[in-house]
């Protein structure tokens, strides 16, 4: 707790730098931060989709078909030979991998309750017999779940090299509760989403109720056959009464675009599926963090941590404003009634110092927006993938890693969040648990430029639940602000839009300057963050001694400048990007 207790005695000395021990959540595991004193959080409710607060894990689904006694020039490219699945389970149980069931894998997901870690989900395609003789001994010899996706136009087919199961079999296998049986549509149809809307009806709705008739179960959930679906198949399998349901897209289950589409890897491809959570885990990918927003005064510090220079803002209520064009963060302050502090915000589209236009990166809602507007620009999308999406409301504040994908909607974020009132993305999640993320965890997720020095924004949190605004008052890399920051006792924090953007202003003073001197405004900036409430009077004399009187809007005209501007674009000039990871 010593960076903790120097840092509030800054908010009337200003001191030097000093350390602290951290604890960090383990990869994989939920994230279990609150704030000291906080009331736990409610256990998660059940969502139509999938909850965000399954993002916490990653969890592969593998895909397999038939598993046949050897390979030989008649097999197809997805028979698995049964030495090979033998060695795949053995390769499970060595790693200490837990396979779940389907089941167990669809309340994780709406829900966002725990998995074992390293979880895996089993699946089958096809019925065929080849999982009876050679695949069923071997996963009951380990204890492994699984579910057999079966198109019921083909149950007890003998014909050809790959026989089918009968029910009879199937309602043998039932008997174990390691063993589910899913829908794979009636008669297997290459590509069911180009087919007639009656059709795709017959297809899900008749296998359903054939499944349910002769094995006296529920059949809840879906496979798609050769994994082709689009929106509207997948509407009707929700309203044929299916819960989940797959199709065939390497990712993790958490990062699938929603419940009705649930990514699997084809079982050659388990090598990549454990690479891929591997990676989903580092950097920007920490779970979800959730902790309630403490009522305070507004108070100023700065101080050395680490050889960085800090200046931090804590406390007050937060609000995101968004400008028609761009304006200074001093101008943000003063149109906003009861703001006494802010910073610049998130990352814009067009970097250009010239430009006027106010298109973010990444869903946004600011305090007056009605809705969260998503980010609709597929093309970037693989590149913001995991990125910090910032959200909170009156009383709760939250990060998470972000899915294209699931947050796509408002009602998406409503679920998670129903008082919700800000979102914005950031740049990379630099503090997580109070411990600094790595310089190779923020390259994964950072742009190219991310380590270059500059002056630097972040917003985040304390343990005790109070917001904070800060900058960095010289040039640093983002991996020497994050243990800057970690040092100055922050619980969580993600990088704001810097260089030139950066803009820390307190009552009437700029704190801190992209520019060498503070005096200097910043380059104007369409989206800000300022905080509400009252100054706390022992930090106005800190920010009085620490720069001079004038005021930031003193030297500033870009409320004069910039009144009224469309949210057109300027002529395109010849000017170098300066922002950090604008994607």
């Amino acid at each position: 707790m010593k960076g903790f207790l120097a840092f509030c005695l800054l908010a009337v000395l200003t001191l030097g730098g000093c350390q602290r021990q951290h604890s960090g959540s383990t990869p994989g595991k939920p994230s279990t931060s609150t704030a000291p004193g906080a009331t736990a959080e409610p256990e998660p409710t059940a969502t139509e989709n999938i909850n965000f607060l399954a993002l916490n894990q990653r969890v592969p689904v593998i895909m397999y078909h038939d598993v046949i006694l050897a390979r030989d020039k008649t097999s197809m490219w997805y028979d698995c030979a049964v030495n090979e699945f033998a060695d795949q389970m053995k390769a499970l149980v060595d790693m200490g991998a837990h396979p779940v069931s389907a089941g167990e894998l669809y309340k994780h997901l709406t829900t966002g309750s725990a998995l074992p870690e390293k979880a895996v989900v089993l699946t089958f395609d096809d019925n065929y017999q080849g999982f009876y003789d050679n695949a069923w001994p071997i996963l009951v010899e380990h204890s492994f779940p699984a579910i057999m996706f079966v198109h019921t136009g083909f149950v007890g087919n003998k014909e050809g090299l790959h026989p089918k199961m009968t029910y009879e079999t199937l309602r043998e296998l039932l008997k174990n509760p390691l063993f589910t049986v899913g829908s794979h549509t009636i008669t297997h149809p290459d590509d069911l989403s180009i087919l007639g809307t009656d059709v795709q009806q017959q297809e899900l709705t008749e296998s359903k109720a054939t499944l349910e008739k002769e094995l006296g179960i529920a059949c809840d959930f879906l496979a798609y056959p050769n994994g082709k679906n689009d929106p509207s198949v997948q509407q009707l399998s929700k309203a044929a009464g299916y819960k989940m349901a797959f199709s065939i897209v390497n990712g993790p289950a958490e990062e699938s675009p929603n419940i009705w589409c649930v990514n699997r890897y084809v079982h050659t491809k388990q090598e990549k599926a454990w690479t891929d959570v591997e990676d989903a885990l580092k950097g920007g990918a920490l779970g979800v963090f959730q902790a309630p927003i403490a009522a305070s005064s507004v108070a100023f510090a700065e101080g050395e941590f680490g050889k960085v220079k800090l200046a931090l803002v804590t406390g007050g209520a937060p609000q995101s404003v968004m400008s028609e064009a761009r304006e200074s963060v001093s101008d943000f302050i003063h149109r906003t009634p009861g703001a006494v502090a802010g910073i610049n915000g998130g990352f814009f589209a067009l970097a250009a110092i010239a430009s006027m236009d106010n298109q973010m990166v990444g869903p946004l809602k600011a305090t007056a927006m009605p809705e969260v507007q998503p980010d609709l620009d597929s093309t970037r999308w693989e590149k913001l993938h995991n990125r910090p999406i910032v959200m909170w409301g009156p009383k709760k504040f939250a990060i998470a890693p972000y899915n294209p994908g699931l947050m796509s909607t408002h009602d998406a974020f409503k679920q998670f969040m129903p008082d919700i009132s800000d979102t914005f993305m950031g740049g990379v999640w630099l503090v997580h648990s109070g411990k600094a993320q790595t310089k190779d965890d923020m390259d994964v997720f950072g742009s190219k430029d991310i380590q270059d020095p500059r002056r630097r924004a972040f917003f985040g949190i304390m343990p005790d639940g109070k917001v904070v605004l800060g900058a960095s008052k010289d040039s640093c890399s983002s991996w020497q602000l994050a243990n800057a920051i970690a040092a100055a006792g922050l619980q969580e924090a993600v990088l704001l839009d810097s260089g030139f953007s950066t803009s820390l202003v307190y009552g009437d003073k700029i704190m801190a300057s992209g520019h060498s001197t503070p005096l200097s405004p910043s380059r104007p900036v369409p989206h800000a963050i300022v905080v509400m409430g009252d100054l706390d009077p022992a930090s106005k004399a800190v920010a009085d001694a620490a720069i001079p009187a004038t005021t930031a809007t003193g030297g500033d005209t870009t409320r004069r400048k910039h009144k009224k501007r469309t949210r057109r674009a300027a002529p395109k000039v010849d000017e170098p990007k300066v922002d950090d990871p604008n994607p």
